[in-house]
């Protein structure tokens, strides 16, 4: 039941925040004789301290969201499989700098490392991708190297070597299809750490920037009216706690199924 509620806002989370840009929505318009005004049935979460339909700014905060997770994941992964199966396969100091380099970023917080990467290239959406996908790289990479350093002596990768096949297409070939499945895992949970980071980041005034809708900065603003229109916080942080709790929900679903030692 939990997994199938999961699934059905994951739909929902992903069509809103596809079809954001195209709705009839004014998330943006200003209309101050509603001013924080309260839920009604014309406006299920109310209005902004700017008059703004808080559902409308929820839906764009979505697709900000939508955007910024699958932007980050599709770049950490790219990039930290192919460093760790490097690093595995190449070995000798490749392999030992590229473990320090990992030990490095391991050691710190990955917020705050965001944070700091954040604040050196500047607000905005797509400094946002850049940052977090610079710190999310590591556990992929660990990950991959980890991986590829128990397949590089099976069998069908030595005769791979020894009938002269070379490195990316042993990598393509025998390697990548085995490594695929945990790194979907971990990219299934590393979703829902991206929508958390995108979320504190603008919260903290680091990622998007106001007109433009995000999670975290609707809950930012909504802070200094918490005491008056209470509305403006617990809206967009359950849908914030609702969409992460379904993607770690699917992501225990689907690493259970590829288990072996839970299939049936």
């Amino acid at each position: 039941m939990l997994t199938r509620g999961a699934k059905w806002l994951l739909v929902v989370w992903s069509v809103l925040a596809i079809l954001a840009p195209i709705l009839p929505m004014a998330s943006n318009q200003v209309d101050l004789p509603h001013m924080l005004a309260a839920p009604t049935w014309q406006a299920p979460f109310g209005y902004d301290e700017l008059g703004r339909s808080v559902l409308e700014r929820i839906i764009a905060g979505a697709s900000t969201s939508f955007i910024v997770s699958l932007s980050v994941i599709a770049l950490s992964v790219v990039l930290g499989t192919a460093i760790g199966a490097l690093s595995a396969w190449s070995g000798g100091f490749v392999d030992h700098v590229v473990v320090r380099i990992i030990d490095v970023f391991l050691a710190f917080p990955g917020i705050l490392l965001a944070i700091a990467l954040a604040g050196i290239l500047g607000p905005g959406i797509s400094n946002v991708v850049m940052a977090l996908a610079m710190v999310g790289w590591v556990g992929y990479a660990r990950l991959a190297r980890a991986q590829t350093l128990s397949l590089k002596q099976r069998e069908h990768v030595r005769a791979a070597i020894a009938l002269g096949a070379g490195p990316l297409a042993i990598f393509h070939r025998h390697i990548l299809p085995l490594i695929a499945t945990p790194l979907m895992v971990e990219a299934t949970f590393g979703i829902a750490a991206v929508i958390i980071g995108e979320a504190g980041l603008s919260f903290l005034g680091l990622g998007v920037q106001p007109p433009d809708a995000s999670w975290g900065s609707i809950i930012r603003e909504g802070t200094r009216y918490m005491l008056v229109a209470p509305h403006l916080v617990i809206a967009p942080a359950l849908c914030l706690s609702l969409v992460v709790l379904a993607v770690n929900l699917l992501g225990d679903r689907f690493r259970d199924k590829l288990d072996v030692r839970f299939a049936s």
